[in-house]
């Protein structure tokens, strides 16, 4: 299966669209990580286009070959929500949505307010609440980004020389303590598969636990290895949980129904 390339105007900005020609249902919708883009879905859009699956994958405001943006908003992500709502304003089929780190916020943010428009989501090292490891981990994205050359210049490529890096780091260190996402989870109706790596470098398995534990309809799986960017280093893994997901979703649509 093949793919369009389509650049979409979202209130006063651009953003860069990978969709798949088929539209059958359902629509898996990616959301990238607070430093990733289109490219860090690679792995699942050839899945899922070998499968014969529809979706779409995005550039988020301010990345890769979208437009740029002045600062980020996390950790309810408001700003990327409201673009989030006008795409999808159109989409007459079910929606699985799959959000990975930050996209995973806003995948919450966004079925805690049309919560009718989802079949489910699958959430993957989403951050809930503030807990240490997370402080600790950016650290160490920001040592890499000083000290490692390849890395910078990777980032500095993927989104065409934008201060992402720059941006997501200041965004998230001046949070603070406090904020916490479990506040919105009951608004939250769709059933939800909760992704974590036992290894993740930017918060502890009790997360991922928490997490599940807090939604109406969670659903756990750690991956015993794996880091914080499991969908790109155990793919396989994260692209069977994919398909187990869907299935189980179904099965829910069909017993409410």
């Amino acid at each position: 299966m093949s793919l369009q390339q389509r650049w979409i105007q979202v209130r006063g900005h651009q953003l860069y669209l990978e969709v798949s020609e088929t539209e059958s249902s359902p629509l898996f919708v990616l959301l990238h990580h607070g430093l990733g883009s289109v490219r860090s879905w690679r792995s699942q859009i050839n899945f899922l286009s070998e499968k014969g699956f529809a979706f779409w994958a995005y550039d988020r405001w301010g990345y890769g070959k979208s437009s740029d943006r002045l600062s980020l908003d996390p950790p309810f992500f408001e700003e990327d929500v409201q673009d989030l709502e006008i795409l999808l304003s159109d989409v007459k089929v079910p929606i699985l949505m799959v959000g990975h780190s930050d996209g995973g916020n806003i995948a919450l943010t966004y079925a805690s307010r049309y919560p009718d428009n989802l079949l489910g989501l699958i959430v993957v090292a989403a951050h809930i609440y503030f807990e240490p490891k997370m402080a600790e981990g950016i650290e160490q994205l920001l040592t890499s980004y000083r000290e490692n050359d390849a890395f910078r210049k990777g980032l500095q490529s993927a989104h065409e020389g934008k201060p992402v890096f720059e941006r997501w780091y200041e965004a998230w260190t001046k949070q603070g303590t406090e904020w916490d996402l479990r506040q919105i989870f009951h608004q939250i109706t769709c059933p939800v598969m909760v992704v974590q790596g036992s290894e993740d470098e930017h918060a502890t398995v009790q997360h991922a636990v928490d997490c599940a534990a807090s939604l109406v309809n969670g659903h756990l799986r750690i991956i015993e290895g794996s880091n914080h960017m499991l969908p790109q280093q155990a793919s396989n893994v994260f692209n069977q949980i994919l398909i187990e997901s869907l299935k189980d979703f179904q099965k829910v649509v069909k017993h409410v129904q």
